[in-house]
């Protein structure tokens, strides 16, 4: 019978010495499915094999006591792979299993293990043989041939791998030196689906789960494959799961069905629920239900949520919980600790979100602006949710590793008796807390490795500190990873919020479930108001003109202009100067002038302390690290008695900022004036600070009310026995008035990394160059395959144990054949380019890429008539001329023909693609010598600034919109009657109706307002029909009223789901007529065949419903 590796055989007829590798391959393959640590023992010989003869060809040295682990980590074997990402996990993978089996013993190693250790192996000895020109193509991996069970004695071990000089010799140096990755075909679709049964063994064991490999096989504490189960609409009534999840006590825990990844993950589903009803009958426990196609998994838990996508399965202790909490009642015990949060505003919040839970949602957002006491309320939440048993585990999540640990302080100063960590790469943390803290990016580092710590279901609840866009884009995969119940914080004003907040945070209706904004805040003082200081830099705001300077001054800039002349390379005697741009200034030239002045207006006009003897506490927000530098440089000359430490430069320079920060909080210490770089910009929590001063533009306003929050905080008696009242705003950058003009701020721009842009350019080029023309076209086509080799390795390289990766497996996993790439569609360059965002970042040189990124597009413009590329073309003329400046450098002088050729008519006129091409090869790696350039050489300058004050400032609104308006009123008025009819869906009359118009249509708006919340709605006019859509409907009380047409009948688990669907139809529209259901969503249904008998109490239930709110008296 034929096996993978038989190919090396054909070799040894000529080269002998390639048979140990076959026996070491043989071996590993023979085994794999009866003796999986011999299979990985074997596959870690063979990988020495490899390396050992790898390092000889190259006459490396190797000496007697270097172990595999040395020589993968020789400069000789990092050469050999050439930065090819797929190989090295390759060999990785080989060598940690292998040595899981050989020597370490860190853990056993089994059946599936072993498989990903073989289908590792073959690609690494298919990188090697066709590095050394052994091999010209690589066969396909079969999984189909793998041997399966060995019955009978088997010899299990081998001898140590040896050089074998004979295969030494037989590789030409040219191979070693220069090799060239291989490309790998995509496996049968017989194989792929062995493979896919791997892939979701895989996540199960990364679950933690134990699999069997007999067939029908029930244990405990297993995962058990094809269990039989009864009463299956079969003709035998017989059936089989393909893996049922058993508790320690033999109950089954979860049923998984596993359809092929050709399939739509929802077409296992109701197989998946017949295997469920069938092992409840007979363990009278019913499993949570799992289907998967291997690229999507969904899961049932059995609690009434909706089916949910997981990126892997649960563990047993996480399925036993989930299992457990089905008999948990809704929250009714609403007690809320007064210690802890004693705010009527804040009690509203932590119920808003306790009633959407009840109501089955999974997530939540609460709006409260900075100050109100957001880490509080979130404590008290958890407080609440664990009194009733529906949350043990919980995981607090901020960006900054200050606001991780202020939120610990509090969390355990008011829940003293709960077990809490901070996550931390550096120290060990508890495991095993309840309560854990986390920055984004520490747990990105914990979930995207091969050994997760966290199992998917480890927390019951997560809480994310600060809630917004730029979160869910770099660290979505984390909300995604962990199967939880999740709750946004947030201080961005709701009409500030993004929609994709909304959407990760399932609120449909673009709404937050509570919000208390700044205006509500200082209304009801728990927050201190702001006036605000306008002031103008006629420097900061149109530059500096240069002929309106005068002698003395034009010479201060000389050392600017000397500078600029050597970047441009010009003659010291050549004369040069120009206007200076308001964006340079404090960017590129820092103003004395400037600062001194904002330094006098802050210590003349600054709210002050101690009799009004020293100013009060103040941030400075500075742009950039230079610029703070000098404020405090500059301070500390113009106000030498107040001492070196009353004004200090707090930012990711300094070291022990979290200190400084900390006597910064303290009235009674130093410094008086903190000058920051983005650190104070958000989450610290000063209540004495006095005075902001916006030294920088801010084009975010998400960002601007975070700062202006940083003054709200009300601070009783810091002056004697007077309270804090308000605070100033020094704003020399215009940003009240762009916000007073731009209400939203400017659009955030989505920012490509230069990986992703070079990785769309070359899709882009390759695409192109697939036409007859170019391949006809001998340079064409050599580019187009280099392109596409390139493009291939890149995609092929990306490791599923990324979430990220996991997340678009059913996008990367057809690309990683070369046989996907022979010929792209539009439709795969549009897929292709939805995976870059993924995509590993080599450290390369910035530069370098920079360059690339100018090149490429000019190679794209001679394959696509839609280009234009005249800006690149200038860049590279440009970086040209810098480099010939530069002659005296050897590397330079050696490329002084093509640096010079660039700079002609001529090779603009004439260039082709495979020219360009050659360019950029032989220019990238010398740009990097021009990296010195302006933005990276700043200039203190004292140039003569006009400054003025605006005695009125524009102010920034955050007005409550009439659908918040609506929602606090509904908050509020718990004990209205006529609401109370409408969840209970009683009877409306015609004066009940009247009101609510006259209160949603005057008081809490106009008629306009109305109209324009509900446009297109389909209830249009009827007031009752927005508040059940805002309010949410009681679905106890309609399941109640339903009962009563069916005379209490028991209900299939059927027309349970179909009734769930129209009280989904009521939640979002409203109201519900018979003729609705002629119309999607509702006519997929059916109706009749499910209800049968019952079909027509069904039409008049929904009359019911509907007639309750509409005007019949």
């Amino acid at each position: 019978m034929a096996k993978n590796f038989d190919y090396i055989l054909l070799l040894t007829e000529k080269v002998p010495g390639f048979k140990r590798l076959h026996d070491y391959c043989d071996m590993a393959e023979t085994l794999q499915a009866t003796y999986p640590e011999a299979s990985a023992n074997s596959a870690r010989k063979a990988l020495e094999w490899l390396v050992k003869n790898m390092l000889k060809m190259k006459n490396a040295q190797i000496a007697e006591r270097d172990t595999l682990n040395d020589m993968l980590h020789k400069q000789e074997t990092y050469a050999f792979i050439n930065h090819d990402i797929r190989l090295d996990d390759d060999i990785r993978l080989v060598h940690k299993i292998g040595n899981s089996a050989s020597h370490d013993g860190s853990e056993p190693v089994k059946r599936v293990k072993a498989f990903r250790c073989l289908r590792a192996l073959y690609n690494v000895v298919a990188g090697f043989m066709y590095r050394w020109g052994a091999i010209k193509s690589v066969p396909a991996f079969d999984a189909t041939i793998i041997p399966g069970t060995i019955a009978g004695p088997v010899l299990t071990t081998t001898p140590n791998p040896q050089i074998e000089s004979d295969v030494v010799d037989s590789v030409p140096k040219e191979k070693v030196e220069h090799p060239q990755s291989p490309d790998i075909p995509q496996e049968s679709l017989a194989s792929e689906a062995i493979t896919r049964k791997n892939l979701i063994d895989y996540m199960l064991i990364e679950a933690g789960w134990d699999i069997l490999d007999v067939k029908g096989d029930v244990q405990g504490g297993k995962a058990c494959i094809e269990v039989e189960v009864d009463d299956m609409p079969s003709t035998s009534g017989k059936g089989y799961a393909d893996y049922v999840l058993f508790s320690r006590g033999g109950k089954p825990l979860a049923v998984i069905e596993a359809k092929a990844t050709t399939h739509e993950v929802g077409e296992g589903r109701r197989q998946a629920i017949l295997y469920a009803n069938s092992l409840e009958r007979k363990y009278e426990v019913r499993p949570v239900i799992y289907y998967t196609n291997g690229f999507s998994t969904m899961v049932i838990d059995g609690m009434g949520y909706l089916d949910r996508p997981v990126y892997s399965f649960h563990s047993m202790d996480d399925l036993e919980r989930l299992i457990q909490k089905r008999g948990r009642a809704e929250i009714r015990n609403l007690f809320i600790n007064e210690n802890i949060t004693n705010r009527t505003y804040q009690k509203t919040a932590i119920k808003s979100i306790v009633e959407w839970l009840n109501k089955k949602h999974r997530r939540g957002l609460l709006v409260l602006a900075t100050g109100t006491g957001k880490t509080r309320v979130s404590i008290s939440l958890c407080d609440v949710l664990m009194r009733n048993d529906w949350v043990k585990n919980v995981l607090f999540l901020a960006d900054r590793t200050a606001l991780v640990n202020q939120a610990h302080e509090k969390y355990e100063a008011f829940l003293p008796d709960v077990s809490m960590s901070v996550l931390s790469e550096e120290k060990e943390p508890d495991m095993n807390a309840r309560i854990m803290f986390s920055t984004y990016q520490t747990m990105i580092n914990y979930i995207d490795k091969e050994k997760k710590k966290f199992t998917v279901g480890r927390f019951d609840l997560i809480i994310i500190d600060e809630a917004h866009r730029s979160v869910f884009g770099r660290y979505g995969a984390i909300f995604k990873y962990f199967d939880s119940l999740l709750i946004g914080l947030t201080a961005t004003p709701r009409d500030e919020i993004d929609r994709s907040t909304y959407d990760l945070l399932q609120l449909d209706n673009g709404t937050p479930n509570y919000s208390y904004d700044y205006e509500e805040a200082i209304a009801d003082e728990y927050l201190v108001p702001y006036k605000t200081l306008q002031y103008h830099s006629k420097i900061m705001e149109t530059g500096i003109k240069w002929n309106d300077l005068p002698k003395d001054q034009q010479d201060r800039l000389e050392e600017v202009w000397t500078y600029e002349k050597a970047l441009a390379g010009m003659g010291d005697d050549e004369e040069y100067h120009r206007d200076i741009e308001s964006q340079e200034i404090f960017s590129y030239l820092i103003n004395n002038n400037t600062i001194d002045k904002v330094l006098h207006e802050l210590m003349d006009k600054g709210l002050k302390v101690q009799s009004e003897e020293e100013i009060g506490k103040t941030i400075i927000f500075a742009m950039n690290h230079l610029h703070a530098e000098q404020i405090v440089k500059r301070f500390r000359e113009l106000y030498p008695e107040k001492g070196e430490l009353y004004c200090q430069l707090i930012d990711n320079y300094v070291k022990y900022s979290g200190a400084l920060i900390t006597d910064f909080g303290e009235p009674e210490k130093m410094p008086q004036i903190a000058v920051s770089v983005d650190m104070l910009d958000t989450g610290i929590d000063v209540p004495s600070i006095l005075n902001l001063v916006f030294f920088k533009r801010v084009k975010s306003k998400i960002k601007f009310m975070q700062m202006i929050g940083r003054g709200t905080r009300l601070c009783p008696g810091l002056f004697g026995n007077k309270d804090k009242k308000e605070f100033y705003i020094f704003d020399w950058c215009n940003n009240f008035e762009y916000f007073s003009v731009n209400t939203d701020g400017a659009e955030p721009v989505a920012v490509k990394s230069l990986t992703e842009r070079l990785f769309s350019l070359r899709l882009d080029i390759a695409f192109a160059l697939q036409s007859a023309e170019h391949q006809e076209k001998e340079e064409d086509k050599k580019l187009h395959d280099e392109l596409k080799e390139i493009l291939h390795n890149q995609v092929d390289s990306l490791s599923m144990a990324r979430i990220d990766v996991r997340e678009k497996m059913a996008l990367v996993e057809p690309y990683r054949s070369m046989d996907a790439w022979t010929c792209l569609s539009e439709v795969d360059v549009a897929k292709l380019k939805n995976v870059a965002s993924i995509l590993p970042r080599p450290n390369e040189n910035e530069a370098a890429k920079k360059f690339d990124i100018l090149m490429l597009h000019l190679q794209l413009e001679k394959v696509d008539s839609t280009a234009n590329a005249d800006k690149c073309r200038a860049s590279v003329i440009t970086i040209a001329q810098l480099l010939e400046g530069k002659a005296t450098i050897p590397v330079v002088k050696a490329r002084i023909d093509t640096i010079r050729e660039v700079q002609t008519v001529q090779f603009w006129e004439t260039s082709t693609i495979d020219r360009l091409e050659r360019v950029r090869k032989e220019l990238r790696d010398l740009v990097h010598v021009l990296e010195e350039g302006r933005n990276d050489r700043k200039f203190i300058i004292d140039i003569e600034d006009t400054t003025s004050y605006d005695e009125e400032a524009a102010r920034v609104e955050l007005k409550a919109t009439y659908k918040q308006r609506v929602i606090d009123y509904l908050a509020s008025h718990n004990d209205n009657e006529t609401l109370n009819k409408i969840q209970n869906f009683e009877q409306l009359t015609s004066a009940d109706i009247e009101e609510l118009q006259r209160i949603f249509w005057e008081e809490l708006g106009t008629r306009e307002e109305y109209a324009e919340a509900t446009n297109g709605k389909r209830y249009g006019n009827n007031v009752a029909a927005f508040i059940r859509v805002i309010q949410g409907i009681d679905r106890k009380k309609a399941l109640e009223k339903y009962a009563h047409f069916i005379n209490g009948a028991n209900l299939t688990s059927e027309q349970e789901l179909y009734l769930k669907n129209i009280l989904d139809y009521i939640s979002v529209n409203g109201d519900i007529q018979l003729s609705d259901f002629t119309e999607y969503p509702l006519k997929h249904y059916h109706w009749r065949d499910v209800f049968g008998n019952q079909f027509v109490s069904l039409k008049d239930f929904i009359k019911e419903v509907h007639n309750v709110i509409s005007i019949t008296a």
